[in-house]
């Protein structure tokens, strides 16, 4: 079980500009609600190893266009208004630990 760095995510959305700190807290707890949902279907799912797979562009592709070609059952709210920001919030976790290499 991975945990997200929320304290470096944090740092990042505050040095791009985020200044708001309840978007900065609902931009991680999506991001972690990304994680935690794919999880239960892979234990061993963590951001990291997409970006080790393939730079996390299947994971990218996956949650895109509210994830309506995910073809498993995740515990996201598919095709949703809301899956909109919790996938935006997962990309820019991506584009944050992409950053840190």
């Amino acid at each position: 079980m991975s945990q997200i760095d929320r304290v470096g995510f944090k740092k990042w959305l505050l040095d791009k500009g985020y200044s708001n700190n309840k978007v900065i807290g609902d931009t991680i707890s999506r991001a972690d609600r990304v994680r935690k949902a794919f999880e239960e279907v892979d234990p061993d799912f963590s951001y990291e190893r997409e970006i080790a797979k393939d730079d996390a562009q299947s994971l990218w592709h996956l949650i895109s266009r509210r994830g309506v070609t995910i073809d498993q059952y995740v515990n996201l709210p598919i095709g949703s208004n809301q899956m909109d920001s919790i996938s935006a919030a997962a990309k820019k976790y991506i584009l944050f630990l992409r950053s840190q290499k």
